[in-house]
């Protein structure tokens, strides 16, 4: 790789970053913002709910759109639509606070707010992952397709504390700051980042539209979207099953749960920033390991009965999710033509909010039935996917 590439890479892994600590400050800001409105948890939900439902079909469209219109400007794009949608949202929070219009009018406000980043916004992950793609070769192309959901989980793992220290300036400050970077990402996007001299050659026909029983790339979907749902469905339950299974009070849930979402968080950057791109292992054999050790992971969760068992369990399935996630875009990835890739990656990263909006659904129901009830599905449901990553035809041909 080239030191022009390893900065390309760098400013599109530090954009990422900032989105993702953006994200992960909002989730921790707006249901206490919401509710001094007089806005319902359940109102919230829906919030994210009907972003989410849009990005599924919205995602695909600008991946596409990128394979045509070239990726800088689609990076562009996104980012200066997820830094609108922040922006909007704190201000409608403001005013809700404020006591300027009333909750039944700032609710609405709320939503089509966060849906600017479904509709204008989701463009910079697929187009980024494209990018990466464009610019490695098939032995690289999975190290640097992680560099991806690293950014992002590292923004998400972060965000929180950053979020916390700008709290004692404004509760907003930090949606505005956000809000901020993203507008300096796109001037930096926009003077540093080099779109001509693509080093992989491309067709410049304009590619068929890619659906999702696209048999090059359908396994991978579905292993895409069974990830997200159990990763959505384990950190929306975690602190009640700690705080159910381990008798503790509010104190320490949030301490406990806390450990847990850090183990959770740092061992998956481990194996993105660190095992993967280290030792460059095939994007198969990333997807059999990593869903074997999440197998494992909720079984722990089904079987253990201590918190150090738990923060074993976490720890596997930190690993798993970061070995995982890069195996199966790379795999997509290479599975299609060079002129496909943005379509490729905005139909991994729409179809796998699926799993995200309807994961936790089920989850939180089975919860009230039984306490390890989400994490026997999740393990029936990798269980299933491990029989998938060893049985399916295109997942054994994928061999870089």
């Amino acid at each position: 790789m080239s030191g022009s590439q390893r900065r390309a890479f760098a400013l599109l892994f530090v954009c990422l970053v900032c989105i993702g600590m953006g994200q992960s400050m909002l989730f921790s800001i707006l249901p206490p913002a919401a509710r001094q409105i007089g806005i319902t948890p359940f109102q919230v939900s829906t919030i994210f709910a009907t972003s989410a439902s849009l990005w599924v079909f919205i995602s695909p469209m600008w991946g596409r759109r990128s394979d045509v219109s070239g990726r800088r400007k689609i990076i562009l794009i996104g980012l200066l639509g997820y830094a609108t949608s922040m922006a909007s949202l704190a201000t409608v929070i403001k005013i809700g606070i404020a006591g300027w219009l009333p909750a039944a009018l700032i609710y609405p406000m709320l939503i089509a707010s966060r849906c600017i980043f479904a509709l204008i916004g989701s463009g910079t992950g697929p187009a980024s992952q494209a990018y990466i793609a464009d610019r490695t070769t098939r032995h690289d192309r999975t190290a640097g397709v992680a560099l991806v959901s690293a950014a992002m989980g590292l923004g998400e793992t972060i965000g929180p504390g950053v979020g916390a220290a700008l709290a004692t300036v404004g509760l907003l400050a930090p949606i505005y700051l956000s809000a901020a970077l993203a507008v300096v990402s796109a001037l930096t996007i926009w003077n540093y980042l080099p779109e001509e001299g693509v080093p992989i050659a491309q067709a410049h026909e304009r590619p068929p539209r890619m659906r999702p029983n696209d048999r090059r790339v359908l396994p991978f979907l579905l292993v895409t979207t069974a990830l997200q749902a159990v990763r959505a469905t384990t950190v929306i339950t975690l602190a009640f099953f700690l705080q159910d299974t381990l008798s503790l009070d509010a104190h320490q849930t949030v301490q406990y749960s806390g450990i847990g979402f850090v183990v959770l968080a740092v061992s998956g950057l481990f194996a993105q920033l660190v095992v993967v791109q280290r030792f460059r292992p095939a994007a198969r054999y990333l997807m059999r390991v990593g869903v074997a050790l999440m197998v494992v992971a909720f079984l722990l969760f089904v079987f253990g009965s201590s918190l150090p068992i738990y923060l074993v369990a976490l720890l596997n399935l930190g690993l798993g999710l970061g070995l995982v996630r890069p195996g199966s875009a790379a795999a997509a990835s290479l599975s299609v033509e060079p002129n496909e890739q943005g379509s490729v990656a905005g139909l991994l990263g729409g179809i796998s909010v699926i799993g995200n909006v309807f994961g936790p659904m089920l989850g939180t129901t089975l919860y009230g039935y039984k306490h390890t009830g989400p994490y026997i599905l999740n393990a029936a449901i990798m269980s299933v996917v491990l029989i998938l990553v060893f049985t399916s035809r295109r997942i054994r041909n994928v061999r870089v």
